[in-house]
């Protein structure tokens, strides 16, 4: 309990700075919300706070659910949890649920948002997820295509990148990643 105290203070005194080429193709108010958000020093405290609403799906750990249908949040990167809220708060990405929970009746306004993402991201994501494999018939293919296509933006090792909001993939749910690849290709999700 001391060390998530802790976390929480050190995440509390954090701003977020962000290569402005990655908000290209934003809606302006999508890009006034994330930026006015980034701009506040986060509060991981009352981040907890807000969070109860979310431990609904993401768990209180944060850590999803293994079956793909929620992801997990611990540990991922600030900026890219407040890039997901505000998507989803402008229709740029879609769920129901999470239009309702990152509405402004839930989440008030860009220092509700910045508070619980840092709060989210202060929560461990490891060890790893169980069940977060394939089977591992394609493994060598998987590689291949990952350190040819994804490795330059998510990390030779999946961690992402805050500043530029590329998500961490480590610790990801296998059948999330895999949905939203499969959405993605289809057009059902921004990439």
């Amino acid at each position: 309990m001391l060390a998530v105290v802790a976390t929480l203070l050190l995440t509390a005194a954090m701003s977020v700075e962000v290569d402005p080429d990655v908000m290209q193709g934003r809606t302006a108010a999508a890009i006034a919300d994330f930026r006015s958000a980034v701009e506040l020093e986060a509060d991981a405290g009352h981040g907890a706070m807000l969070f109860a609403p979310c431990a609904a799906c993401h768990g209180a750990d944060g850590r999803g659910l293994p079956d793909g249908s929620v992801p997990a949040i611990a540990g991922q990167h600030v900026s890219v949890l407040v890039k997901q809220l505000v998507d989803f708060r402008h229709d740029r990405r879609w769920d129901e649920r999470m239009r309702n929970f990152a509405s402004q009746h839930h989440l008030g306004g860009p220092q509700d948002l910045l508070d619980v993402a840092a709060y989210a991201e202060s929560l461990p994501r490891w060890p790893p997820l169980e069940g977060g494999t394939g089977d591992g018939s394609t493994l060598d293919r998987g590689n291949l295509v990952y350190h040819r296509d994804c490795e330059s933006c998510h990390d030779p090792l999946g961690l992402g990148e805050l500043r530029r909001l590329r998500p961490r993939l480590a610790g990801q749910h296998y059948r999330y990643l895999l949905r939203q690849l499969e959405e993605t290709a289809g057009g059902l999700r921004p990439g």
